[in-house]
């Protein structure tokens, strides 16, 4: 992910928020040294309602909950991520919804529009040494007894593809992002949940942002949505 051209002389505050969903807080995130119990979803959105452009990560079970609370004209994307491999009696999840509310209306000035994104070998979310640290005798394998079937490739080919075109058209943002991310293990300060920085860069879009833009990332877990940030708005990658 690269810098973004230079936008317009307004300036949003924009914000982002990615904390433990409804009822899984514990579970993931019960070892962590900040760990403070489930969040309070009704005061946290109260909080984002204080910007003027906001998006908020949750699960799809969570969403009729989480939505409720959301001011009138918020909407819903979504993230297609696939699904993850391990076995299940049910159908299994294969994506996430993101609320959005405000942000930059005119997309005519979306700093995506007409840009292509590529994942690449070098994630702007991830710290730095990461990238290289991770392809030295790294297998890329996600479990042992996932095998190699045509689907899954197929699968993967269209995320990337999806991925070429979410913003290909000329001067249009789309609400759906089509992307099976890579294993983060080496990385340090590793978090369960952290997100991509194809991800970030949609999250972007999705409220119009420009470089001169402030934003805040409210769950800054390991860094990696503010790293994604300023390397859009042109600052580097440190935070």
């Amino acid at each position: 992910m690269g810098a973004a051209p230079a936008g317009g002389a307004d300036v949003l505050r924009l914000a982002y928020a990615d904390p433990p969903y409804p009822g899984l807080s514990r579970r993931y995130y019960g070892g962590h040294p900040d760990f403070a119990g489930e969040v309070d979803h009704k005061r946290l959105i109260e909080q984002l309602n204080g910007y003027d452009g906001w998006a908020l990560s949750t699960s799809s079970r969570a969403l009729q909950e989480v939505l409720a609370l959301c001011p009138p004209g918020s909407r819903v994307a979504v993230w297609v991520r696939g699904e993850r491999p391990t076995r299940s009696a049910g159908p299994l999840n294969a994506w996430e919804p993101v609320i959005y509310w405000g942000g930059r209306r005119d997309a005519s000035r979306s700093t995506m529009a007409g840009e292509r994104v590529v994942p690449s070998s070098s994630d702007a979310s991830r710290a730095p040494g990461e990238d290289a640290s991770r392809l030295k005798g790294a297998t890329r394998r996600v479990a042992a007894d996932v095998g190699d079937d045509a689907s899954r490739r197929a699968a993967a080919d269209a995320s990337r593809v999806a991925a070429d075109d979410t913003s290909s058209g000329s001067a249009r943002r789309v609400d759906v992002l089509t992307y099976r991310p890579g294993a983060r293990t080496t990385e340090p300060g590793r978090v369960i949940g952290a997100k991509p920085s194809v991800f970030c860069r949609w999250i972007f879009d999705l409220l119009g942002a420009e470089p001169q833009d402030e934003f805040a990332d409210l769950f800054a877990g390991s860094g990696g949505v503010m790293r994604a940030w300023n390397t859009f708005a042109g600052k580097g990658t440190d935070v």
